[in-house]
């Protein structure tokens, strides 16, 4: 009894939709109508436009529509495919009945009919909508697909109306010599249109995707670059017509200018003037050779552009990819060096603080130590057992002190910090820490490398200082030395022993050990090259650091 009395029982299931769903059926019905309208006007528009390109008379020419049903079934979704259908069909039964008096009876069964054989020739566009296969020019895989798909419909309707037993099929009246050169011209005459119709449609939708870059300094110096082009072949080929064959010949070149010049726009705006330029050559000749000629370069320029334009889309794609990866790495890059700068910064402060600590505290107790132990001695002189024990106590103590002290000065020599980083090189800091190994020390500076600021200097004097800590536990040498030039904005350091070299297994990054490991990355913080030279006979490590006039 509700149902009965519940108005809403009685509304269409149309009116119970929800607005927006209503709004989209009302435009799908509204453009299919409008398509089911003019479908049939474009098929008869562009049948009767075909007789301009006559290839043989009665027999073949370059046949228009075929070449727009591609496109509209390429570019229109499945759900407007019904309605292309009816308005293709309606057209072609229009200008047999009107050209040709065929009458226009069974018209429901012939559009039956029409929409089967059509689907049919569809499969391979069909499987490829159904799959979401990329049917577009963005890829050289996608562009090779339209065209096989494209060149397919063309191959498997005109088979099927050239097919032996069809009753109507004219071509069962053609001597046998020259039935398969009618049956290839008939291929060609539906792939040539294809193809053009292929090239204006996405020369219409790269103009439309880029209608935001068409004002534009470099968009104008490609039409005047076109406009040049078409001048120049115009004008050769009036002063001299037999130049034709020649020109066409030619025009694959500037294609390929334009390609790399201006991407896909450039290649299919050239391709698309090229073709039109030739369609007007053309237009209402009906010579056979001419035409013959003609189609192989529009099938050569169209096919190529298609093609061209696929493959620098994706490579300025792929090209765009890897700046972007760049960016990123470069970014990263930064971020690692700055973070190995604060490490190194944060190392120093606590080399600074620590070698403080050991000066202010255990280096005064130590004295203390040292200056009792000096004044117990003096107080026991007679007591000769007691002495011995004070003399040990008092040569431990020196021992220690002299520890910590070179302890203290090789983690922040205040010589640096004084005297400046060529000081701290050329003393004794370096020769005692060397000759206690048993290895010879030298040092060579050429230039003003105290006027570089304390990050340089820190650097400088720890890539070396790291470099002898090397030498003295791995090299086995007898020998080291600093050779140090600043010219030219640069600062070169070499440093050498005549060790037994780094081990074969070790990498660049990773010769020797944590030391050369620290030389590394603190050459790498001051955008330093590096070069070692390995060998029986010693290490030798080249380092060039470019120094501008801001680290001075």
């Amino acid at each position: 009894m509700d149902r009965v009395f519940n108005k809403n029982y009685f509304v269409p299931p149309a009116l119970k939709l929800k607005s927006p769903q209503r709004s989209d059926i009302v435009k799908f019905v509204l453009f299919s109508c409008l398509i089911v309208l003019i479908a049939p006007v474009i098929e008869n528009s562009l049948y009767l436009f075909s007789f301009n390109y006559v290839v043989y008379e009665d027999f073949v020419s370059w046949y228009f529509p075929v070449g727009f049903r591609v496109v509209c079934y390429l570019f229109f979704p499945l759900r407007y495919w019904p309605a292309l259908t009816v308005g293709f069909t309606l057209g072609q039964i229009s200008y047999v009945w009107y050209y040709y008096n065929v009458p226009m009876n069974d018209l429901a069964y012939r559009l039956l009919r029409a929409a089967t054989r059509e689907y049919m020739i569809l499969t391979p566009l069909i499987l490829a909508k159904l799959f979401k296969v990329r049917l577009d020019i963005q890829t050289v895989k996608s562009a090779v697909t339209v065209l096989f798909i494209a060149i397919s419909y063309r191959f498997i309707r005109s088979m099927l109306i050239i097919l032996p037993s069809d009753s109507q099929n004219k071509y069962r009246l053609i001597a046998d010599e020259d039935r398969f050169e009618m049956m290839l011209a008939h291929q060609l005459g539906g792939i040539i249109t294809t193809l053009i119709m292929l090239l204006f449609a996405f020369h219409a939708k790269t103009i439309y995707q880029q209608l935001n870059k068409l004002i534009t300094k470099e968009v104008g110096t490609l039409l005047v670059q076109l406009c040049f082009c078409l001048t120049v072949f115009i004008g050769v080929y009036l002063f001299e017509p037999k130049s034709l064959y020649l020109l066409r010949m030619l025009a694959i070149f500037p294609l390929i200018w334009f390609s790399y010049r201006y991407g896909a726009l450039g290649a299919l705006s050239y391709a698309s003037v090229t073709v039109i330029s030739l369609l007007i050559n053309v237009y209402g000749v009906n010579e056979t050779e001419l035409l013959l000629t003609t189609q192989l370069y529009i099938i050569s320029y169209s096919v190529l552009a298609l093609l061209l334009s696929a493959f620098v889309t994706e490579l300025n794609k792929s090209k765009s990819a890897l700046l972007e990866q760049n960016k990123e790495l470069i970014e990263l890059s930064t971020l690692t060096q700055n973070l190995a700068t604060k490490v190194v910064n944060v190392q120093e402060s606590e080399r600074s603080q620590l070698s403080q600590e050991l000066h202010d505290d255990i280096g005064q107790n130590l004295t203390a130590l040292k200056t009792n132990i000096a004044i117990l001695e003096k107080k026991t002189a007679n007591h000769n057992e007691l002495a011995s024990t004070i003399t040990r106590l008092q040569n431990v103590s020196s021992h220690m002190y002299d520890s910590v002290y070179r302890l203290m000065h090789w983690l922040r020599p205040r010589l640096l910090d004084e005297l400046g980083l060529e000081a701290a090189l050329k003393s004794e800091l370096f020769s005692e820490h060397l000759n206690e190994a048993g290895i010879a020390y030298q040092c060579k500076i050429s230039g003003p490398i105290d006027s570089l600021n304390d990050d340089f200097k820190i650097a400088i004097f720890r890539i070396c200082q790291e470099a002898s800590t090397n030498a003295v536990k791995h090299s086995l040498a007898t020998e080291f030395s600093i050779d140090i030039t600043y010219q030219e904005n640069e600062l070169e350091i070499i440093i050498c022993d005549n060790g037994i070299g780094l081990p074969e297994h070790k990498n660049s990054n990773s010769k020797g050990g944590f030391g050369i490991l620290g030389v590394v990355e603190r050459i790498s913080i001051l955008n330093g090259k590096y070069q070692f030279e390995s060998s029986s006979s010693g290490l030798k490590i080249k380092i060039t650091i470019p120094v501008k006039l801001t680290q001075f």
